[in-house]
């Protein structure tokens, strides 16, 4: 004759191949005064790698640095339209100055070239359909520093008064596109 015990036993055993989840309910109810440890805390050395992992700085880098202007990295878009070398270091110019600037980097700009053999190459910016800047800009790639410098400043600017107007009147009839 089978004990009680070895049919428990036998059914533990049938029933934590049939459900895992199943049986360990069953076990955890069966014996409930044995110690469980704790699933939330990891080993000492494991919680250094996770904190290692979770800090912005490390042992071969320097600490990233936050921006306190935006809720989010990704607030604006710059997309580069340039064709020749000479629009490629202008834009490359100005999305490096632009960067820092919390009114540019938080726009959806274009920088868009069209390649003149003659003149060089006529550079604008725009967002949506309103241009902000464009200038002619020689083959010479040393001059497209001063010249994105400048064109920050113009970028600037604008988009400063198109905040500024968008603030100072409101039409509920009208939709942004619209006011500038």
């Amino acid at each position: 004759m089978v004990s009680k015990s070895t049919l428990l036993s036998v059914g533990a055993l049938l029933l934590a191949l049939a459900c895992p989840a199943l049986a360990q309910q069953v076990e955890d109810a069966v014996s409930p005064n044995l110690p469980v440890p704790p699933s939330d805390t990891l080993p000492e050395n494991e919680q250094e790698a996770v904190d290692a992992i979770n800090r912005l700085s490390g042992p071969d880098g320097e600490a990233i640095q936050e921006r306190n202007y935006g809720s989010s990295e990704l607030t604006g878009i710059m997309v580069d339209r340039t064709i020749t070398m000479a629009g490629k270091s202008f834009y490359r110019a100005f999305s490096q100055r632009a960067m820092d600037n919390p009114l540019i980097n938080g726009a959806t700009i274009t920088i868009q070239e069209r390649p003149d053999a003659r003149w060089g190459s006529q550079l604008w910016i725009m967002q949506g359909n309103q241009m902000f800047f464009r200038t002619q800009l020689s083959p010479r790639i040393g001059q497209a520093d001063q010249v994105a410098e400048e064109a920050v400043q113009i970028v600037q600017e604008a988009l400063l008064q198109q905040q500024l107007a968008s603030a100072l009147s409101s039409d509920i009839d009208l939709g942004s596109e619209e006011l500038q």
